[in-house]
């Protein structure tokens, strides 16, 4: 705790003062390459790409609650539309890899159709594992299989409320307030939970991020890995982007 909060103190205070820590760094456009729909090479790209569907695992980032959003529940929990009741975010992932299982049935052997599933791991927090394990619960794991779904937890953190890193606390339970430490965890969680080397031993290569309220992400996905092996990249970050005539495009 002592640690945490003398830390806190520090970037707060380098913050205030405009302390920049890339000062030392020049940034420099990375090595991508920019895809627009309705050109050949997009297609080309998404029907190579779907050969590495067989190889990848889904993670879905949600630790958090959606009180930015004015939603009291978890932010998994929201609805993607309100055409059809309960669809919510978690749903709509489920559902997405349970498409890519079929996808990738036609690159796999007979003997590997027998057991092959897209692995999913669920990042949580102590805000939102109970209602997040209801969800689940109450829709049978969205047809993902309750065995074929991994769940890791990250912690808590005291909520700072100024700049001089003073704890929150509510007065009235004499509890300090706390949240989820933050995305970059998962990365952390999946190797000390045993995850990733699950994963890996099940012949995965990849690991697709998705965070928890943005449903256009995964659209793109097959074109993604393939980008990701013929730039031949440690990892990929893709980004999709609009124009004035608001043309999406896919530059990673």
């Amino acid at each position: 705790m002592k640690s945490y909060l003398e830390r806190g103190r520090k970037l707060l205070e380098e913050s205030m003062k405009g302390v920049n820590p890339f000062d030392k760094y020049k940034p420099e456009v990375p090595t991508g390459v920019f895809l627009k729909p309705g050109e050949p090479l997009l297609d080309e790209f998404e029907e190579l790409g779907l050969k590495e569907l067989p190889y990848t695992g889904f993670v879905l980032i949600a630790g958090g609650l959606g009180e930015r959003l004015g939603y009291s529940g978890i932010k998994v929990g929201l609805p993607v539309c309100t055409i059809e009741e309960d669809y919510c975010y978690l749903k709509y992932y489920a559902q997405y890899a349970l498409a890519c299982k079929q996808r990738a049935m036609k690159y796999l052997s007979e003997a590997e159709k027998k057991t092959f599933y897209v692995p999913f791991c669920i990042m949580t927090s102590d805000d939102t594992y109970p209602r997040t394990m209801q969800l689940l619960e109450k829709h049978n794991y969205f047809g993902l299989g309750k065995d074929r779904v991994d769940i890791v937890k990250q912690e808590n953190v005291p909520a700072l409320i100024d700049n001089s890193a003073k704890m929150a606390v509510d007065l009235e339970k004499f509890k300090v307030i706390t949240k989820p430490h933050g995305h970059g965890d998962i990365h952390n969680l999946l190797f000390d939970s045993g995850v990733a080397k699950k994963w890996k031993d099940m012949g995965k290569k990849m690991d697709d991020f998705h965070p928890r309220y943005q449903r256009s992400c995964p659209q793109g996905h097959p074109i993604y890995h393939r980008c990701f092996r013929q730039e031949q990249l440690a990892n990929e970050h893709h980004l999709c982007t609009k124009n004035a005539r608001r043309e999406n495009g896919r530059h990673l």
